[in-house]
This record gives structure tokens, C-alpha cells and sequence, in this order.
């Protein structure tokens, strides 16, 4: 009887670490999104008063931020998706703000469409062309031969 309620006792130890040890995970995927929404607002800020030197130092600014979002994409879905909806939401309250007195630069304007289209991958989709169709008319063959 001792044995069957040390393994019992056992049993619903090993149960409660796992119960904790999932519930801990639910809470550390809410303060990852939480974390990179806080940083994808941040870093909106900070592209919103970059002002670059020259134009192959700001260009290499907005390719290194591209670079930096698809590698977040590939590594983790969640945080990335936390991200692009943080800088979405940054941009999009700086923008009811911005007039003529905020002066952003090309690469800044066309950076910031890619938060309203959620993806670098819809930079330009070719024209799709409706399924060919051909047609073809076999037409009889005369042949006149000696033999």
C-alpha cells in the first residue's frame, strides 16, 4: 500500500512540473511578442530621425534593416509578425504627425510601404497571363507517287 502511494505521490509531482513548465511557455511567447513590438517601435523611431551622410551609407541602412526582418522571418514567425505589426502600428502614428516639416527621404517612403503590405515579397508581382490556348487544324494529306 506504502509503494502505491509513493508512485501515486510521484505521479502528480511529475504532472504539476509539467502543468507549471507549459504555462511558463504560454507567458514567454506573450513577452517575446510584447518585446518585439517594443523594439520594432524603437527602431521606427530611430528610422524616422535617421539622417544619413550620403546616399550609399543611407542605402546600406535600409538594406541592412531589410536583411534584419527577413532573418527575424526565418527564425522565428511569431516575433517577426510582432514586429512588422509594431512598426506598422509606429508609422502609422508618426504619419497623422508628419507634414512638410518632417523631410524623409526616398528610401524612408518606400521602406514604410512595406508595413501597410505586411511583406517584402509583394514588392511587384508580374503580369499573369491568362493559360494559352492553341489551336491546330489538321489538313489531309494528298501524295502522288508512281509506285
Amino acid at each position: 500500500m506504502k509503494t502505491i502511494k509513493s508512485i501515486f505521490t510521484i505521479i502528480i509531482f511529475i504532472s504539476a512540473t509539467f502543468v507549471f513548465s507549459q504555462e511558463a511557455k504560454k507567458t514567454s511567447k506573450e513577452d517575446l511578442k510584447s518585446y518585439y513590438q517594443k523594439r520594432a517601435n524603437e527602431d521606427a523611431k530611430f528610422e524616422q530621425n535617421f539622417k544619413a551622410t550620403s546616399k550609399s551609407e543611407e542605402r546600406k541602412f535600409w538594406k541592412e534593416q531589410k536583411h534584419y526582418e527577413e532573418d527575424l522571418k526565418e527564425k522565428d514567425s511569431i516575433a517577426h509578425e510582432a514586429y512588422m505589426n509594431g512598426k506598422r502600428d509606429a508609422y502609422a502614428a508618426h504619419s497623422k504627425n508628419c507634414n512638410n516639416h518632417c523631410h524623409h527621404s526616398r528610401y524612408y517612403h518606400s521602406h514604410v510601404v512595406f508595413y501597410y503590405q505586411a511583406s517584402y515579397h509583394q514588392e511587384r508581382r508580374p503580369y499573369s497571363r491568362p493559360a494559352e490556348t492553341r489551336v491546330q487544324i489538321r489538313t489531309p494529306r494528298v501524295s502522288l507517287g508512281i509506285f
